[in-house]
C-alpha cells in the first residue's frame, strides 16, 4: 500500500509528534511511505526509504493543497493527516473539491480533536493493523456566501467572532477579526453581538420562526453516528434524527457555548433547533459576525450564507468499534 503521511506543524507537541511517527513507521514498516517536507513530516519521519514530496512552499494552504495533489500524483491509496479538526477539514476538503474518494485516516495531534475525520490517538494508533482498515463515509456540510469559495465542515460550522486556538500550550478564545487581518493570535472574550435586525433563517425558501431571543452564537454540524441520539429526548430535536433522512442540524443560542473559559452556567440555555438533509437548503441573512468551519476562520459574514448537507462525501478510516 502506498501511504502519504502530513502532520500539521502548527498543531500539537514536539514529543507527541515524535511519537506518533515512530508508531507510523512501524505500523507501516512493510509499506510505501511519502511525507511532505521539514516539519510537514520529513523530520519526523527520519527513515531512508521515506519519500519526500517537494514544493514551493508559499501560504500554509497553497502548501498542503501541493503536497496533496503530488501524493496522488503518486497514486497514494491512503492519506494519514496528524493534527486537529482544521487541518483534517482541510485536507478532507481537497478531496471533495478535486473528486476524490482517496480514504482519509486521522490521528489526534491538535487544539480540538473531537470531530469524525480523527478516528485515532496514540493508544488506538498502537492497535492499527494496516492489513484490516475499516472505512466509514463521512458526512459534510458545505457553506457557500457570495464570491467565497465552497468552506466544508465535517464537525461544525459556527457563526460568532472567536475560535479556540492554543497560545504557549493553553486553549483560549481567539480573535477570528484579527487572525483574518494578518494570522494574529488575539485573545478576546467571545462577542453576543452576531446578528442584525434583518437577521433569519430559511429552509428550502421558507421562514423559520424567529427566536424569541437575542442570538449569541449559530452552530450547524453533520450528525455523525445519530442513532446516539434515539430515545435521549434531553436532547430536544436531535432525538428525532434517527427516525428522519435528517443528516444535520442547526441550533441558535442565545449563550455563547464554544467557549474555552467554561463556568457553571447561571442561567438556562435557551435554544432553537431544526433538522435538515441532504434534499435541503438552509439560508441564513442578516450576520454580522464570522463563519467558522472546524475551527478555521474562513470570512466575515457580509451576505446570505446558504448550507447543505453532503452525505458521505469523504472515506474515513475508523476503529471498527466506533
Amino acid at each position: 500500500m502506498r501511504v502519504s503521511v502530513l502532520f500539521n506543524p502548527g498543531a500539537g507537541k514536539s514529543d507527541r509528534f515524535a511519537t506518533i511517527a515512530g508508531e507510523i513507521l512501524d505500523r507501516f514498516e512493510s509499506h510505501i511511505l511519502f511525507t511532505g517536507e521539514g516539519d510537514f513530516g520529513e523530520i519526523l519521519l527520519k527513515k531512508a526509504d521515506v519519500r519526500v514530496v517537494r514544493t514551493s512552499r508559499v501560504s500554509f494552504i497553497e502548501t498542503l493543497e501541493e503536497y496533496l495533489a503530488g501524493f496522488i500524483e503518486r497514486n497514494t491509496d491512503l492519506i494519514i493527516g496528524v493534527g486537529g479538526d482544521g487541518f483534517l477539514a482541510h485536507i478532507a476538503s481537497f478531496l471533495i473539491e478535486n473528486g476524490l474518494r482517496t480514504p482519509l485516516m486521522g490521528i489526534a495531534g491538535g487544539t480540538a480533536n473531537v470531530g469524525p475525520l480523527i478516528g485515532y490517538d496514540i493508544d488506538r494508533l498502537r492497535k492499527l493493523n494496516p492489513e484490516k482498515l475499516h472505512i466509514e463515509s463521512i458526512t459534510a456540510l458545505v457553506a457557500k456566501s457570495g464570491r467565497e469559495k465552497n468552506r466544508y465542515a465535517f464537525n461544525d460550522i459556527v457563526v460568532g467572532d472567536t475560535f479556540l486556538g492554543t497560545i504557549d500550550g493553553k486553549m483560549v478564545n481567539l480573535s477570528a477579526a484579527d487572525f483574518i487581518r494578518d494570522l494574529s493570535k488575539i485573545e478576546v472574550r467571545p462577542s453576543e453581538n452576531i446578528a442584525t435586525e434583518n437577521f433569519g433563517i430559511y429552509k428550502n425558501g421558507r421562514p423559520l420562526p424567529p427566536p424569541p431571543f437575542k442570538v449569541a452564537q449559530i452552530v450547524i454540524s453533520p450528525l455523525f453516528k445519530k442513532d446516539f441520539y434515539a430515545g435521549k429526548a434531553v436532547t430536544g430535536a436531535l432525538c428525532w434524527a434517527p427516525y428522519f433522512s435528517s443528516g444535520a442540524a442547526i441550533s441558535i443560542l442565545d449563550t455563547v457555548v464554544i467557549d474555552s473559559q467554561l463556568e457553571d452556567p447561571d442561567k438556562p440555555v435557551c435554544i432553537q433547533q431544526m433538522l435538515f438533509d441532504a434534499n435541503d437548503l438552509i439560508e441564513i441573512d442578516g450576520l454580522s459576525s464570522y463563519l467558522i468551519a472546524d475551527g478555521n476562520v474562513c470570512y466575515k459574514t457580509s451576505e446570505t450564507v446558504s448550507i447543505r448537507c453532503l452525505e458521505g462525501i469523504v472515506k474515513s478510516v475508523r476503529p471498527a468499534l466506533d
